[in-house]
C-alpha cells in the first residue's frame, strides 16, 4: 500500500513539474491574453482574436543535407601509407563508428584528411596524384561539409523547434551569450574555410552544444509571430478611437491604466530583451545562411523567415506590428491632448 502511494506521489510530482514547465514556456501568452482581456473591459474596445499566422517548420533532412564525395582507401594503399597520418585518419572514417559520424565530427575528419594527405611524403607518384586530387576535392567541398554541421545535425532540429514555446520572460534566462559567442566563432570558421583551418573537435562541439541548448531560433520565430498577431489585432481595435474625442476623460484614463500596466511595464521590456538578442543573433544567422550552398526551395523559404533585412520576413512583420501598436496609442492620446508618457 505504501509502495502504491509512493508511486502515485512520484507521478503527481512529475505531472506538477511538467505543468510548471509548460506554464513557463507559454507564460508570455498569458500576459498577452490578460492585455486583451482588460482592454475589452472598456466599452470602446472590442478585440476579437483570430487565428495565428502560419510558421514554416524546419524542412525534412533531405532538403537541407548535402551529399559529400566518399574516400575509401584500399587495403594495399592503407598499408603503404602507415608511415604518415593518411592511413590512420582514413581508417577512422572506415571504422564502424566512423560510418555514423555526427556532422560536426565529419567536418573535423574532412579537415584532418586534407592536411594528412598534403603533409605525407608519398613515393608512388600515381598514388600521390590520386590522393592530392582527393584533397583538392575535399577542400572544394568544405562549404558543403560545414553547411551540414550547421543545418543537418541533431542540434539543428532543436535549434529550430517550434515546440519549445516562447522566449523566456526572465531577464536572467534571455541573455544567450553562449549562443552568440558560438555563432561568432562559426562565422569565423566559415570565412576561413578555404584556408583549411585547424579546429579542435572540442571547440566545435562546444559551439554546437550552445546551439542545441539554446533552442533559440524556434523560440524566436514562435514568439515574434504570436506577438505580431496579438499586437496587430489590438492595434486594429484601437484604430477607430483616434477618430473621435468621445473616448477622452474617464474612458481614456481606464485605457491608459491598461496600456501602462500591461504594455509599458511588462510587454515592452520583454520585447526589448527579445530585440536586443535578436539584433546580435540574426545578422550572424543571415551570414551563415546566405553563404550556405543549400538550394532547395523548402529550405530557402524556411530560412527566409529569419531574414532581418527583408520586408516580408517574420522578423520585419513583428517590428512593423510593434511600431504600429505604439503609433495607435500615440494617436489616441493625441486626440485627447495627452502624450504617451
Amino acid at each position: 500500500m505504501r509502495l502504491l502511494l509512493s508511486r502515485k506521489s512520484v507521478v503527481l510530482l512529475l505531472l506538477g513539474v511538467l505543468l510548471v514547465s509548460c506554464d513557463r514556456r507559454f507564460a508570455p501568452e498569458g500576459l498577452l491574453e490578460n492585455y486583451v482581456k482588460d482592454l475589452n473591459r472598456s466599452e470602446f474596445v472590442q478585440i476579437e482574436l483570430g487565428s495565428t499566422s502560419s510558421m514554416l517548420p524546419l524542412p525534412a533532412l533531405r532538403d537541407r543535407q548535402l551529399a559529400l564525395s566518399q574516400f575509401d582507401v584500399g587495403l594495399l594503399e592503407f598499408l603503404s601509407l602507415q608511415q604518415c597520418d593518411v592511413g590512420a585518419v582514413a581508417g577512422q572514417r572506415n571504422s564502424i563508428l566512423g560510418r555514423v559520424m555526427a556532422t560536426s565530427q565529419r567536418f573535423i575528419y574532412e579537415l584532418d584528411i586534407i592536411r594528412a594527405i598534403r603533409t605525407c611524403e608519398i613515393d608512388d607518384m600515381e598514388l600521390r596524384t590520386k590522393l592530392l586530387d582527393v584533397a583538392q576535392t575535399k577542400q572544394n567541398e568544405l562549404p558543403l561539409t560545414f553547411s551540414n554541421v550547421l543545418w543537418a545535425g541533431e542540434e539543428t532540429q532543436t535549434f529550430f523547434s517550434l515546440a519549445n514555446g516562447y522566449l523566456p520572460l526572465s531577464p536572467e534566462s534571455s541573455q544567450y551569450q553562449a549562443l552568440i559567442a558560438a555563432l561568432q566563432h562559426l562565422n569565423q570558421i566559415q570565412t576561413h574555410l578555404q584556408d583549411v583551418p585547424n579546429i579542435r573537435s572540442a571547440d566545435i562541439e562546444a559551439d554546437m552544444k550552445a546551439i542545441y541548448e539554446s533552442e533559440y531560433l524556434g523560440k524566436l520565430l514562435f514568439s515574434v509571430v504570436h506577438l505580431h498577431d496579438y499586437l496587430d489585432q489590438i492595434t486594429q481595435a484601437l484604430a477607430p478611437l483616434s477618430q473621435s474625442q468621445a473616448v477622452c476623460g474617464p474612458p481614456l484614463n481606464f485605457l491608459k491604466q491598461q496600456f501602462e500596466a500591461h504594455y509599458i511595464k511588462v510587454l515592452q521590456p520583454y520585447m526589448a530583451r527579445i530585440n536586443k538578442v535578436a539584433y546580435q543573433v540574426l545578422p550572424l544567422i543571415h551570414s551563415l545562411g546566405v553563404q550556405s550552398p543549400i538550394n532547395s526551395p523548402e529550405w530557402r523559404a524556411f530560412i527566409h523567415q529569419f531574414d532581418y533585412q527583408n520586408s516580408d520576413s517574420a522578423w520585419q512583420a513583428y517590428l512593423r506590428a510593434s511600431r504600429e501598436h505604439g503609433r495607435a496609442w500615440s494617436q489616441i492620446f493625441a486626440v485627447c491632448g495627452e502624450s504617451v508618457g
